[in-house]
């Protein structure tokens, strides 16, 4: 299996994401699912509207990869230029058993898997059926399309796939709702922050005082998607 990052440089200027930046959450989430980059490719100066297998960079990674390989992202609205081209490339990598992880929708979208913490059908599915909606629809609208679905799904408190956050799992309902033991990990993170441990101190003591093996970059992200998480569920709680 190789997984290779896919960097996007758009020509519009609304669209530019720094490579650096790009780099950086492609390493992160790597490391986050538990893989290594085999390789990084940089696509320039191409326009958001260009179908991805029209691309220098995109058609090689359709061409060259083979089964069970995977491409990782940062924006799914880079690699799905239009409904008809989204639907065509989905079924490609789907048929050639080829993941693809969007980081915005924290998720692979094209072949369905089990996930460490819990079983998930992915939302491949869900994927297929707004992009084939937007097949009737004018394709300009699809990345407005794709980013208010996800909004709702969130707004709502319910889980769309991707992996769980840290201290957190689904029940039922499709919810997430807090996981007390890793919790209980998380509190002593903020504790040792409010006793100005530097991120890597934390990383270093969480590893050697209770075998948790997590980077620097790693404990700041559990601290913050905790944050963003608890002020997601306090909005929907006060809103019902």
């Amino acid at each position: 299996m190789s997984v290779f990052g896919y960097i996007f440089l758009a020509l519009e200027k609304e669209h530019l994401v720094a490579e650096e930046e790009q780099q950086t959450a492609l390493y992160d989430y790597a490391q986050a699912i538990g893989v290594d980059l085999a390789e990084i490719l940089v696509e320039k100066g191409v326009s958001l509207k260009r179908p991805f297998t029209e691309r220098a960079e995109g058609s090689r990674l359709v061409e060259s990869c083979l089964a069970g390989d995977a491409i990782i992202t940062m924006k799914v609205e880079w690699i799905l230029s239009s409904a008809s081209a989204g639907i065509n490339l989905l079924r490609t990598l789907r048929e050639n058993n080829v993941a693809l992880y969007c980081i915005d929708l924290g998720q692979n979208i094209t072949v369905d898997e089990k996930r460490k913490l819990i079983v998930s059908e992915g939302c491949a599915g869900i994927v297929q059926k707004i992009v084939s909606a937007l097949a009737v629809c004018d394709s300009s609208g699809q990345g407005e399309a794709v980013r208010v679905t996800k909004s709702n799904l969130k707004n709502q408190g319910k889980y769309i796939g991707g992996p769980v956050p840290f201290g957190w799992e689904v029940n039922k309902e499709k919810n997430l709702v807090r996981n007390e033991a890793q919790q209980k990990i998380i509190q002593a993170i903020i504790q040792m922050r409010e006793d100005h441990l530097s991120y890597r101190d934390i990383s270093e003591k969480l590893k050697n005082e209770l075998d948790i093996q997590l980077s620097h970059a790693g404990v700041r992200r559990i601290m913050e998607s905790d944050r963003k998480k608890k002020e997601l569920l306090s909005a929907v709680k006060n809103a019902e």
